[in-house]
C-alpha cells in the first residue's frame, strides 16, 4: 500500500504526477498564457536543475530548499 501523503486525498498515480500535471495545464492553457507558463518552467529548470516540481493548491510550484514559485493563471478576458 502507498501511504497518503498529508493533505491530500489519496496517493498520486502515475497520471497525477505533479509534472504530468503542469503539462496538462499548459496544454489547457491555448494561449498566451499557456506559453508563458512553459517559459517559465523552462526557466526555472535553467536557473536550478535540480528543482522539485509540486502541484499544490490546483497550480504548479517549484521549489529547492523551500519555495522557489508558484504559478497561477487567470481567466481569459
Amino acid at each position: 500500500m502507498v501511504p497518503k501523503k498529508p493533505g491530500t486525498k489519496g496517493p498520486a498515480t502515475a497520471a497525477e504526477r505533479p509534472t504530468d500535471l503542469i503539462d496538462a495545464r499548459i496544454r489547457g492553457l491555448a494561449d498566451w498564457r499557456g506559453a508563458l507558463l512553459a517559459r517559465l518552467r523552462a526557466l526555472i529548470h535553467e536557473a536550478d536543475p535540480a528543482v522539485l516540481e509540486e502541484w499544490k493548491w490546483n497550480n504548479p510550484v517549484w521549489s529547492h530548499d523551500g519555495l522557489i514559485s508558484p504559478a497561477s493563471h487567470t481567466r481569459a478576458s
